[in-house]
């Protein structure tokens, strides 16, 4: 499973994933955007980064993963590479975190 999901269906996937270990929302933008809001409980993996490919490969393949950036161009990039590197459920915010507060959605500071 690798899709582009709505802001509403990803914060449904996060409710329903709450108490999932397996689940993970990774934040693909720079330190400075990341420190001006994000999802809670997202970490931060810098897709600009020379070492961003290591330190995805690093991440369980059989994981279940929600992945944004600002508008979703770099979450795109993001999935292609965690696609190439065999992981096996990953969404995409396909409005990045514009659409995430566009459609009334908090972040965390």
């Amino acid at each position: 499973i690798i899709e582009s999901i709505s802001a509403e269906a990803s914060y449904d996937l996060i409710q329903k994933n709450e108490d999932n270990p397996d689940f993970t929302i990774i934040d693909v933008r720079t330190p400075d955007e990341y420190a001006e809001g994000h999802i809670e409980n997202s970490v931060l993996i810098n897709v600009n980064d020379d070492n961003f490919e290591a330190k995805i490969g690093e991440l369980d393949r059989n994981g279940k993963y929600l992945i944004y950036c600002r508008s979703g161009v770099r979450s795109g990039r993001a999935v292609d590479i965690m696609r190439e590197l065999g992981f096996q459920e990953v969404y995409e915010l396909e409005s990045g975190i514009i659409g995430w507060l566009q459609a009334g959605f908090l972040t965390a500071e």
